[in-house]
């Protein structure tokens, strides 16, 4: 995907545009822009609404699923107390950080999944509206078994 076609999708996701809008926004010919939502179109990715000269990206996305249930090894011995979404970088706790960025997308249709110190993340339930499913098979899984306890979401 090019540079100009990724800027295209990005400024669909905060909000509906026409071409003209997004060729301004680019700095770039209305016929440029035409090209792309065309390619964009035959790809699947946008409906191009010529009646009302907008354009809608076909599959936003409205939900996340955080991996967080693993040990977080290669952090030994900062994660023996907290797992590692939980650890402070920057006067900022990583977990929470990526979900006000979500919701800063309109995304709050969030799956964390945990396992390693389950309990510790409990808080965000109440605090951001996340929910939390628990990969129990956490220490002897990867990733993969993560994604499935997911899989329906």
């Amino acid at each position: 995907m090019n540079i100009v076609k990724s800027k295209i999708i990005k400024i669909l996701l905060d909000k509906q545009c026409s071409q003209r809008e997004i060729a301004e926004k680019l700095n770039v010919s209305v016929g440029l822009v035409n090209k792309i939502i065309k390619q964009l179109s035959t790809e699947n990715i946008i409906y191009d609404t010529s009646t009302n000269n907008s354009i809608l990206l076909k599959n936003k996305v409205n939900n996340a699923i955080i991996l967080a249930a693993g040990y977080g090894l290669r952090m030994i011995p900062i994660n023996q107390e907290l797992p590692k979404g939980l650890v402070n970088v920057n006067g900022e706790i990583l977990i929470e950080r990526l979900i006000r960025q979500l919701h800063e997308k309109n995304i709050f249709n969030i799956k964390i999944v945990v396992g390693y110190m389950k309990e510790k993340f409990e808080y965000l339930i109440d605090k951001f509206g996340v929910e939390l499913v628990v990969n129990s098979n956490y220490k002897y899984s990867n990733n993969s078994f993560s994604l499935n306890c997911v899989n329906k979401y």
